[in-house]
């Protein structure tokens, strides 16, 4: 198998490729994950809509996905009308993957669509969403659902040909609930093992829509001594304001971050010490902050 590092550029040239709508799929090589949508219609059916065209947006403080769907299917158009939403996300499953592509053939109303398939149903157990009308039933089978509601616009208008049929709608989902299998968080929080997420690499050939599963993950870890180190965490944190100590243990845990996102990351513990009338930055503190940002550090 040949590498980056092996091609020859003169028997192998980079050359160019026509692109065509669909490009991420028609031209060009992008493998994704994807999540089974749940809308509800009118009528209070629960419909279920495949999507690859569906990432993360906004990442701090305000989660939040961002879907890029046809604008006249069926989750658009539920959408549009005030559905709430769940983003089901499957173990790979060579037998169900038929009708994963089924549910994702467009015009077939929700009430033929959702006739006799192999995915069971069920209610959300979260509060606002299992008493709310507008919010639709999980997949029971999923490992991880994110259950949103649309929020956000974004001022995107791009020139268009087409009919409105055709084009696309962006939807901002926020992200109200982040659901899990106990067995799958217990993997999440060890980091030890990986879901067997399906793989598409859409829709090609005409006919075909194509699907892979991934290899066991491994990790790369990141690079050592080109943060800020114990010394200047602590010089830093504690010369940006006078009412807030930082401990030395509490420095060390910080060691690592990239010198130019100190001041910035360092006045984010500043300003919550600020707001919980704390004025000693310590292991605990750090420790309840990161619980909130990301991975706690014991």
């Amino acid at each position: 198998m040949s590498t980056v590092l092996d091609v020859n550029p003169v028997e192998d040239p980079l050359m160019p490729i026509h692109m065509r709508d669909n490009f991420y799929q028609s031209s060009s090589f992008f493998p994704m994950p994807f999540a089974l949508i749940t809308t509800k219609n009118d009528q209070g059916i629960t419909s279920i809509g495949p999507y690859s065209l569906l990432f993360p947006l906004d990442i701090c403080e305000e989660y939040s996905m961002m879907l890029v769907s046809r604008s006249s299917s069926n989750t658009a158009t539920n959408l549009r009308r005030g559905s709430k939403c769940a983003l089901n996300y499957i173990e790979f499953d060579k037998g169900l993957l038929k009708t994963v592509v089924e549910l994702g053939y467009p015009g077939v109303p929700a009430e033929e669509k959702m006739r006799d398939i192999p995915f069971e149903l069920m209610q959300s157990p979260t509060p606002g969403f299992c008493d709310d009308p507008e919010a639709p039933l999980l997949v029971k089978g999923a490992f991880q659902v994110f259950e949103c509601e649309v929020g956000g616009t974004f001022d995107y208008n791009p020139s268009r040909q087409l009919a409105d049929s055709l084009v696309e709608d962006y939807f901002a989902l926020s992200i109200k609930s982040v659901l899990m299998r106990e067995s799958f968080k217990i993997k999440l929080e060890e980091r030890k093992e990986f879901p067997d997420m399906p793989i598409s690499f859409g829709f090609r050939g005409g006919s075909e829509f194509w699907f892979a599963r991934h290899g066991k993950p491994f990790y790369i870890g990141m690079p050592e001594n080109r943060g800020m180190d114990q010394q200047g965490i602590y010089r830093v944190a504690n010369g940006m304001d006078t009412e807030i100590h930082f401990t030395e243990e509490a420095c060390k845990l910080l060691v690592g971050i990239p010198v130019p996102f100190a001041e910035a990351a360092l006045g984010l513990f500043i300003e919550k010490a600020k707001k919980d009338n704390v004025v000693k930055v310590d292991v605990d503190f750090i420790n309840s902050v990161n619980n909130r940002w990301g991975e706690g550090v014991d």
